[in-house]
């Protein structure tokens, strides 16, 4: 009978140290907490507004927003509307649920000037006043936004990202405006690219809960 060769216990360890349940750093972080989204999101129970509370949730706390709100289309007359806000004044919070936009409010650059970044992600700035008439009362603090940027790193008041999600056909879902970082600063190129996957992910979620409630009738 073959004998087996002796284990280096340094082996045990390592293989039980790589997979320890308990978080190292960041992206592990973020791992985890998708994680646990996506095994709650499978629960046909929970409604899709549910999902993006979580979504928003977990973006404002691993990705350092400190200000997050949240549109989707209406199924009923086709307008989007923005339905849940965090980290918002009250005022600034009904003023947003004030607002309906078209399809066309939404892809006009003329109106709401911003920096395209990809499909899911576009910059708007506070030099481009990406803002219409009666938006000024949605921000925060409207007062800051007479500051100009010392640094091209600097994140202001009036900055904002939106990130949007989509439909079973390319169309606009919805999207999470995002604004005011933590640190002040522009958001690093893995931000970025964890949120592109944090919106594909809420795409494939939607047209998933979209089909559902199709069969269901």
């Amino acid at each position: 009978m073959q004998e087996r060769a002796s284990l280096d216990p340094g082996l045990t360890r390592l293989i039980h140290d790589r997979s320890a349940p308990l978080s190292r750093d960041h992206t592990e972080r973020i791992m985890e907490n998708l994680d646990k989204l996506l095994i709650r999101c499978a629960d046909q129970h929970e409604n899709f507004d549910l999902f993006l509370s979580h979504m928003g949730d977990l973006i404002s706390r691993l990705c350092g927003f400190s200000e997050i709100t949240i549109a989707s289309k209406d199924q009923d007359d086709g307008l989007y509307k923005f339905k849940q806000c965090f980290g918002m004044r009250k005022e600034a919070e009904l003023a947003y649920k004030k607002l309906t936009y078209t399809k066309e409010d939404v892809l006009s650059t003329q109106k709401y000037p911003r920096i395209k970044m990809n499909d899911y992600l576009e910059f708007y700035p506070t030099e481009f006043r990406p803002y219409a008439e009666g938006e000024l009362e949605t921000y925060n603090r409207p007062s800051q936004m007479k500051f100009e940027r010392e640094s091209v790193e600097d994140m202001l008041e009036g900055d904002y990202l939106c990130l949007y999600f989509y439909g079973p056909h390319k169309e606009i879902a919805g999207w999470f405006e995002l604004a005011r970082t933590r640190d002040g600063k522009i958001p690093s190129r893995e931000t970025f690219k964890w949120l592109e996957l944090f919106a594909a992910i809420t795409s494939r979620v939607y047209c998933e809960k979209l089909l559902a409630k199709k069969s269901q009738k």
